[in-house]
């Protein structure tokens, strides 16, 4: 029973660092400028399409297709910020989070168009560090994605808190006004900051389709990063990993021992239970910052 509880502990701490990761890409996209990314599957789909492409149609060994591909994913974010995002700077981030809604359905129906319906077979060919201790087993997948994503959280953070450009991010997220009078870019910051969310979010889409298969309807996963970035916090980069691994953590247990009495497929729904919960005692999520508003 104790084996039981803890591989569901494990699997979903490692499933929970690819969703921290996700959720990531959302929050220093809403720290920069208050809006939402729901484009976040389709970012997702076209980062690993562009590492398949990279990998298995060009062949590179993966140390070369993997830069190569973030690289694509970052230039890609960058087009569509200074398509989509910048001619509405100034204006109600709601207004941002909008295009991003028309945005999902726009790169969703280009996947389609280029890729097709298809499913492709998905495999990274990492090593095998397949882990079993006692009755638990770790799939050498789950342990590369939770790695993987681990690894390149980390160095966001480093980035974000010990480099000029991520001190500049960090100024223009507290306020624009600010910034501008320091004499920072806040619209190149913006397009830098887009650049490195689409980065951060095509990792977690190659380490997905890792699992097995990759195809437009992958980006359905991206939908994972509203309950992690709601119950983290919308502009806490730590409440992203917190958030993360919470709804990791659920997820497993759910799978482990709610569905076997029937519930099948409940595992799907209960982030977003998790998530109301959360909300009713904190609207703010775990560690975001509370607003008061004057009235």
């Amino acid at each position: 029973m104790m084996m039981d509880l803890l591989q569901a502990l494990g699997s979903g701490i490692l499933v929970g660092m690819v969703y921290a990761l996700l959720g990531l890409g959302v929050v220093i996209v809403f720290r920069a400028s208050e809006a939402f990314n729901f484009a976040v599957g389709e970012f997702l789909v076209v980062g690993a399409f562009l590492f398949l492409v990279f990998y298995a149609d060009l062949r590179l060994p993966i140390l070369v297709a993997l830069p190569l591909a973030l690289l694509a994913a970052g230039a890609v974010g960058g087009l569509i910020e200074r398509l989509t995002i910048k001619p509405l700077l100034g204006r109600s981030p709601i207004s941002m989070t909008i295009v991003t809604l028309g945005l999902a359905s726009v790169l969703r129906s280009l996947v389609q168009l280029v890729f097709g319906a298809h499913t492709y077979p998905f495999e990274l060919r990492l090593p095998d560090i397949k882990l079993e201790i006692g009755g638990m087993l770790f799939l050498s997948e789950a342990l590369w994605a939770g790695i993987l994503s681990l690894v390149t959280f980390g160095l966001v953070i480093l980035f974000l808190f010990q480099t000029r450009w991520g001190v500049a991010i960090r100024a223009t997220s507290e306020s624009q006004a600010k910034a501008l009078a320091f004499g920072i870019d806040a619209g190149f910051i913006l397009l830098l900051v887009w650049m490195v969310s689409a980065v951060c979010i095509a990792i977690s889409g190659v380490v997905i389709s890792n699992f097995g298969s990759l195809s437009y309807v992958t980006g359905i996963v991206g939908l994972r990063a509203i309950p992690v970035v709601l119950i983290g916090g919308m502009d806490s980069i730590g409440g992203a990993l917190v958030g993360g691994i919470v709804v990791g953590v659920c997820e497993a247990l759910v799978g482990a021992y709610i569905e076997p009495l029937g519930l099948i497929g409940f595992k799907e729904v209960a982030p977003y239970i998790l998530l109301l919960i959360v909300l009713t005692f904190r609207p703010y999520g775990l560690f975001g910052t509370v607003r008061i508003e004057r009235v």
